[in-house]
């Protein structure tokens, strides 16, 4: 009976594990949504580049804890994490093109990689949990980002890709969150119009990231649907 007493005073006062490793994806979200909200406050400061690389930063920590239990696949996502880390801080002492280039494929390689082992996680068989709602939304969420990295490579390998309309006459073309922007903007189908992909390949990968924001949305809530009726029907038998 003390040893309970115990236990439960250790957990209460906070010396258990930290918060984001009892719940990473809620943690991920959490790191994803700073990058996406805050950052565009401090775009063009002084501030702008470390908000970015901290965001970025807990990102592919958070994204690498979070599918580690896939013991076979952690290796290969922490070294994507690292050699995204890598070529992002070696940009800061070697100024190239090239490396930044290299930055941005990298990055949308971990995401997509990260986004395809969560996704699996959550149309698994299971109760719909808490857990699962937090991963929906985190592959959601990376979806739009990888896109984003996409986009930058794109316009990178072929500069005039996109067209910018307003954004370059106030020089925030240049800004990497300007294309996550226009991610978003398509993968939620709103499509505003002041950035528009003009070469070929700009516009497949633009039409091909609003058809599988669409098929995302789509499969998703009839998977967690089916997921609720199933686990509601074995728990009445």
């Amino acid at each position: 009976m003390i040893e309970a007493d115990m236990r439960h005073k250790i957990t209460i006062g906070g010396t258990g594990p930290p918060a984001f490793t009892r719940n990473p994806l809620l943690s991920l979200l959490i790191a994803l949504l700073a990058l996406l909200l805050l950052y565009p406050f401090f775009a063009g400061s002084v501030m702008a580049h470390a908000v970015w690389d901290i965001c970025s930063f807990a990102i592919l920590l958070l994204g690498s804890y979070a599918i580690s239990h896939v013991r076979r696949y952690v290796v290969i996502a922490v070294v994507l994490a690292i050699a995204v880390l890598g070529t992002r801080w070696s940009g800061y002492v070697v100024d190239n093109a090239i490396l930044l280039l290299v930055n941005d494929g990298l990055a949308a390689i971990f995401l997509t990689f990260t986004a395809c082992l969560l996704l699996a996680d959550v149309l698994s068989k299971g109760a719909v949990t808490a857990h699962k709602i937090y991963g929906a939304l985190c592959v959601y969420l990376l979806i739009g980002l990888t896109w984003g990295f996409m986009f930058l490579t794109l316009e990178g390998v072929q500069p005039g890709s996109f067209q910018f309309g307003q954004a370059r006459s106030s020089g925030i073309e240049k800004d990497p969150a300007t294309l996550v922007y226009f991610s978003f903007v398509t993968l939620s189908t709103v499509g505003y119009g002041d950035i528009t992909p003009l070469s070929p390949p700009a516009r497949s990968f633009a039409f091909m990231e609003a058809i599988i924001g669409q098929i995302y949305l789509a499969v998703l809530v009839a998977r967690l649907v089916g997921l609720h009726i199933a686990d509601s029907m074995a728990g009445d038998s």
